[in-house]
């Protein structure tokens, strides 16, 4: 007990000793924060100077400024400190990724760097482009002019039925960027089945659907004069596509020969099934 004492003794005997030196500290940092600010009140030593869009364009300079919060534009260090936030506002609503960083005192360089669609995809009544990181967004969003989406233009559309699981995270309650729960790799497996099958070019739509309990994609040709011409069921594994391609090919070398009645299922084990559509 006498050992506790003595120790609580000690800790008040050091505390008033140093009680000076904390007072002259403290005198010390409440007139350097009142030279500071009277300095940021009289020169706005610390106001935000400029932001320097690189390409210019693509991003509007009322988008680049409206996004920053008034006190981060009163001392730009703050901004510095929140880059990753204010980067991700701005990514919630356009189809860029951004690099932002410090190119003197006040100033920073926004680098934009628009996003790159992979494929497109129909879903919800509404034609969207997907990009290799699963975010996905309107075609028609004024900001994919600015896209280079000619490598997904040239591929078959994706069209998700209604019957799958919902492709799109709509539960954010802004922006216009969404991020996809696609199984954006199987989805690629697909496209690269058909590349290697010689389809790409004759395929008009790919129909991810639902059938009989589990999940099917329909492949649906163009006809000879560029309208909907047969279709091919497959497995939704692409691992199964090479075997069940080749052997349509055996069977109908000039696939966009094939009547558009014609329909070809593959999801059988072993054997594959021509038909004509019921009408």
């Amino acid at each position: 007990m006498g050992y506790i004492w003595n120790m609580k003794l000690n800790f008040w005997a050091i505390s008033r000793r140093t009680r000076k030196r904390l007072k002259a500290l403290l005198l010390f940092l409440s007139l350097a924060g009142g030279i500071l600010a009277a300095a940021e009140s009289r020169y706005a030593l610390f106001r935000l100077y400029g932001i320097d869009i690189e390409p210019s364009g693509i991003l509007s300079e009322q988008v680049v400024w409206g996004t920053i919060k008034p006190q981060h534009e009163k001392i730009w260090v703050l901004l510095w400190l929140f880059e990753d936030e204010y980067c991700e506002n701005i990514k919630a609503y356009y189809p860029v990724n951004l690099r932002m960083s410090l190119s003197g005192w006040g100033r920073f360089r926004l680098e934009v760097l628009p996003l790159e669609p992979a494929f497109r995809m129909y879903w919800g009544g509404k034609f969207w482009y997907v990009a290799a990181d699963g975010r996905t967004w309107l075609s028609s969003l004024k900001e994919s002019t600015y896209l280079n989406s000619e490598k997904a233009d040239a591929l078959p559309m994706l069209s998700w039925s209604t019957d799958r699981t919902t492709p799109l995270d709509l539960s954010r309650d802004h922006g216009n960027v969404f991020a996809s729960i696609l199984p954006i790799g199987k989805i690629f497996l697909w496209y690269d089945n058909l590349k290697a099958l010689g389809w790409t070019g004759k395929v008009k739509f790919i129909q991810a659907g639902f059938r009989e309990g589990e999940n099917v994609v329909r492949l649906i040709f163009y006809d000879k004069e560029g309208g909907n011409g047969a279709n091919i069921l497959l497995l939704d594994d692409p691992s199964e596509w090479q075997a069940a391609g080749l052997a349509v090919k055996k069977i109908y070398p000039d696939i966009s020969g094939i009547s558009s009645n014609v329909f070809i299922d593959t999801t059988y084990k072993g054997k594959i099934l021509v038909k004509n559509k019921v009408q």
